[in-house]
């Protein structure tokens, strides 16, 4: 089943130690994918990577601590400029869930029309393969995407990519 996303919404199940990401259509169908720790964990070390590869930030010769700079800014920059909606999740259908096993990441550089797009795919896809959840959204949009999975899972102790490396706790005195 291909099921086109529009809107998604992360949340964390305590219980179940599981972000879910609940999937939302054009006709307002309702798909629930839970992710472990483990998926997410994999995701983030491949993500930076890739990102530097697939999308053309308009240099060319980028070393990979200019790289890492580039992703960093990008990501400081989603945060602060991509919309996010908070507040209690309430679901009132049912759902279909089912646990994310796979994601597999493809850099669309054109539409249909042969336009130049910024869009990267995600594909959200169970073991079987029975469900197959495809969100289109932009680099900032992506960026966004994870640092909220992160903001919803904190206690994972997993490490944001992008983050700006801490100073030693050590001071020096004069």
């Amino acid at each position: 089943m291909m099921f086109s996303v529009q809107k998604v919404t992360i949340f964390y199940d305590v219980q179940q130690d599981r972000l879910h990401l609940l999937f939302v259509d054009n006709d307002e169908q309702v798909l629930l994918g839970a992710m472990t720790r483990r998926l997410l964990n994999t995701l983030l070390i491949a993500l930076p990577d890739w990102l530097a590869k697939n999308i053309k930030q308009g240099y060319t010769h980028q070393n990979e601590a200019e790289q890492h700079e580039i992703s960093q800014f990008n990501h400081q920059a989603a945060q602060q400029n991509v919309r996010a909606v908070h507040g209690d999740i309430e679901i009132d259908k049912a759902v279909a869930p089912f646990m994310v096993e796979t994601i597999n990441l493809a850099n669309q550089q054109r539409d249909e029309d042969g336009v130049k797009v910024d869009h990267i795919k995600l594909s959200f896809i169970d073991a079987a393969k029975s469900h197959h959840v495809v969100l289109a959204v932009s680099s900032a949009q992506l960026h966004k995407l994870i640092g909220e999975m992160l903001t919803n899972v904190d206690g994972w102790g997993l490490g944001n990519p992008w983050a700006v490396a801490s100073v030693g706790a050590a001071s020096m005195l004069h």
